[in-house]
């Protein structure tokens, strides 16, 4: 299997992060899979050290909210030599273990999608966004609210599907409206679609290890617990991937943890 990883990164400030030092750190994790990353307003010295870490370094540029058509243009050029892809977040993401080894493990599903663990109405940013696309909808579907949220920042699955799953949302959040309408707002409606689907596996954090989501962790919608430094479910083991880990009350502990060199990553075997 050939597998391809994309991140997006935007200026300097970026990389003077110690959380995305911390994503660094656990890339390594991932052995088995070229990694792009898409950037734009960096120096010739990050981009030259950018260029240590990942295959390819891609300059293009979108609006902060749309820059998930960025990941379908990269996979639009590039797809066609890779068997799998996937993007996620950078900077609040920790791996864990590698997401393509899980992915692998599954040949029947085409598909990754993270839900969160929580409802559109328990969340009120997602429901704003979900209010702003249900306004623009000629028909709406019962009890919307109650629909998990799935996350836009973590996507992954055979390379055709992911670059058509990024495609409905272009298409669906291109709507006039009050406010911008993000992918992660298309995402969750159209698990009312989706849902069962045998080919698609909702990842939800009670039922698979694929992705601890920190947002949902921090308004005690989910709970973890960490066993030898790792996030893991109520059974004990561990997430391939931990998501949004800076919005949690674990941040600092894991922050210190890296400064000393004493936060652990482990290779899925």
């Amino acid at each position: 299997m050939k597998n391809l990883l994309i991140n997006y990164l935007s200026g300097d400030k970026i990389l003077e992060s110690l959380d995305l030092e911390i994503y660094f750190k656990s890339l390594k994790n991932i052995k088995n899979a070229d990694k792009f990353v898409i950037v734009n307003n960096i120096s010739e010295k990050n981009h030259n050290f950018l260029s240590k870490i990942y295959d390819k370094v891609i300059y293009m540029e979108a609006e902060f909210y749309y820059v998930y058509q960025l990941f379908f243009d990269v996979l639009k050029e590039f797809g066609q030599d890779y068997d799998y892809a996937m993007y996620i977040d950078t900077r609040d993401v920790i791996i864990q273990k590698n997401p393509f080894d899980y992915m692998n493990l599954k040949p029947e599903k085409d598909l990754f999608l993270v839900c969160e663990g929580m409802k559109i109405e328990d969340n009120d940013i997602n429901l704003h966004w979900h209010k702003l696309l249900k306004s623009t909808q000629i028909f709406h579907h019962n009890q919307s609210e109650k629909l998990p949220v799935v996350n836009g920042g973590t996507l992954g699955g055979k390379t055709k599907d992911v670059m058509y799953h990024l495609l409905l949302a272009i298409t669906n959040a291109n709507r006039l409206s009050n406010g911008i309408i993000p992918d992660q707002a298309i995402y969750s409606d159209m698990n009312y679609f989706m849902s069962g689907l045998k080919h698609v596996e909702y990842c939800h954090p009670y039922t698979s290890t694929f992705c601890a989501t920190g947002e949902a962790i921090k308004r005690d919608n989910i709970d973890i617990k960490f066993i030898n430094g790792e996030a893991c479910n109520e059974n004990n083991e561990p997430y391939v991937l931990f998501h949004q880990w800076d919005r949690t009350e674990y941040a600092e502990q894991i922050r210190h943890k890296f400064k000393n060199g004493n936060l652990r990553f482990t290779i899925w075997i």
